[in-house]
């Protein structure tokens, strides 16, 4: 049997020119939402409807075929029901189309008959040189290019994650959550059944594209699980991987059955061959995404060794455990940095680390203690806790509301100012510490939203809804150095 045509995904996220097959003026048809979706995503090329039943579709000029469009293709995106899928795949061969989206569903995932369609349509395809998308899927997203192919009306945060998916419930839902977790997305694949194109062939992409820093990957399951290991083991030397397993019951990998027509397997065939090719376990999909954001924009701990500072003596006594449990050690405070302390901390202050400012509120000393940990060498990251009046933030426009007729809205708008540019300032000023020291610094607290409450374009600073959470980021991050060190990577 011939190899395969090799599959140019330049043209699959990169597309000069799309035609939607069974496009639609009725928004009440995945043909309309996807058209809308893509139109109103802000792609800048050229987008061509093919309907033989309209002439035109959203003052777009429409096509009886695919074949009739009178200039090159490179991507064709189909959302036509199963039945006519063949037809519109042969059109596609005809036109010298390379790269297809094939969202219809009703194949594989139904039972043998879908099995058998699926097979022909693929071996259809590859015959005539045209790789495909699902079927089954959701579509894509690709940063570079604006382009928004996707079922549901996801607008995601732009950045330097990449995200496979072979859930396209899971996979738009979690581009959805990227801004409450601080992750922007440079590319996303809902790969469906994998009739053709699967999920290594995915990951090996992002792997290659430099604007990607961070990989995530929802698995079900694997048709060639030693080839998904090979592809991740080269890539996990030059960025990390992280990947979430669905179907880890017996119950979920019926459902994955079902669902996407996934073989599911073993969970701990799975845990071990990922972790020996140094992928990044998560065990929820939050975690994924807080990790993504760790991973894109903190450096990696060199070693173990993490400063703690608080507020409050509790919290701190949570995080030491959370950091001991997962092999993190909280050193004690030496002397010199005790001294350097004193002058700005109650007098009753602990000494220790956990450095507790036992409910001091000035944010002057909380920001010279910080630096005071990040710069000393016997730690090599700093979980800061409390530093950016988060929670009181997050309940500053309730407070407001019941303190009037109490407090005079003069003073209550000040109070919200200073909070506002406090939280602001702390922000800043940490970036400015991870830059200087190349140490990572994990806050916990609310991500800043540009045009809400902060300055946070790009989502520069992670930060951890609590310090257990932290932690965790902490250990997953040297971790990776640890494993990058095993391997002769750094």
């Amino acid at each position: 049997m011939s190899l395969p045509p090799k599959p140019d995904f330049e043209l699959l996220f990169n597309p000069k020119s799309i035609a939607l097959i069974g496009a639609s003026n009725n928004i009440g048809k995945w043909g309309a939402i996807v058209f809308l979706n893509i139109k109103l995503g802000g792609y800048a090329g050229r987008l061509h409807p093919v309907n033989p039943k309209e002439e035109s579709i959203f003052g777009h000029k429409s096509y009886a075929r695919i074949t009739q469009i009178p200039e090159p293709i490179d991507l064709a995106v189909i959302a036509i029901p199963a039945s006519l899928t063949m037809g519109a795949i042969r059109d596609c061969v005809e036109k010298g189309v390379r790269m297809a989206i094939v969202i219809t569903s009703d194949f594989s995932e139904t039972g043998e008959e879908g099995a058998r369609l699926e097979k022909e349509m693929v071996e259809t395809a590859r015959t005539g040189g045209l790789r495909l998308v699902g079927p089954n899927t959701m579509g894509i997203f690709s940063a570079a290019s604006s382009l928004t192919a996707l079922m549901p009306p996801v607008r995601p945060r732009k950045g330097k994650v990449s995200l496979v998916s072979q859930s396209g419930n899971i996979g738009t839902q979690m581009m959805a959550w990227g801004e409450k977790f601080g992750v922007g997305f440079d590319k996303y694949v809902s790969s469906g059944n994998e009739g053709d194109l699967r999920a290594e062939d995915y990951v090996a992409f992002f792997g290659a594209v430099p604007d990607t820093k961070v990989v995530l990957a929802y698995i079900e399951g694997l048709d060639d699980g030693r080839e998904f290991w090979e592809t991740s083991q080269k890539i996990t030397r030059q960025k990390p991987i992280i990947a979430f397993k669905g179907g880890k019951t017996r119950a979920g990998a019926r459902a994955a059955k079902s669902h996407s027509g996934a073989m599911a397997g073993s969970r701990e065939i799975y845990e071990s061959a990922f972790r020996q090719a140094g992928i990044i376990w998560a065990s929820t999909t939050e975690e994924m995404l807080e990790w993504a954001a760790a991973f894109s924009y903190l450096p990696l701990p060199r070693g173990n060794r993490v400063g703690i500072l608080t507020r409050g003596g509790g919290w701190g006594v949570i995080t030491a455990d959370a950091c001991n449990e997962i092999g993190l050690e909280v050193p004690p405070l030496e002397e010199k940095l005790i001294r350097a302390l004193d002058p700005v901390m109650p007098v009753y202050w602990s000494k220790g680390n956990p450095v507790d400012m036992a409910a001091s509120i000035s944010m002057d000393a909380y920001l010279h203690s910080l630096e005071a940990l990040i710069a000393w060498e016997k730690v090599d990251a700093v979980i800061s806790l409390s530093g950016d009046a988060g929670p009181l933030s997050g309940i500053l426009s309730e407070v407001k509301k019941k303190a009037e007729g109490i407090i005079p809205a003069e003073s209550l708008e000040k109070f919200a100012a200073h909070i506002a540019a406090s939280r602001t300032r702390v922000y800043q000023r940490i970036c400015e510490l991870i830059d200087q020291y190349q140490k990572p610094i994990f806050a916990v607290g609310r991500n800043l939203v540009k045009g809400k409450d902060g300055p946070a374009a790009d989502f520069s600073l992670p930060q951890f809804r609590s310090p257990e959470r932290a932690a965790q980021a902490a250990g997953k991050l040297y971790q990776y150095f640890h494993y990058l060190k095993s391997v002769g990577a750094v």
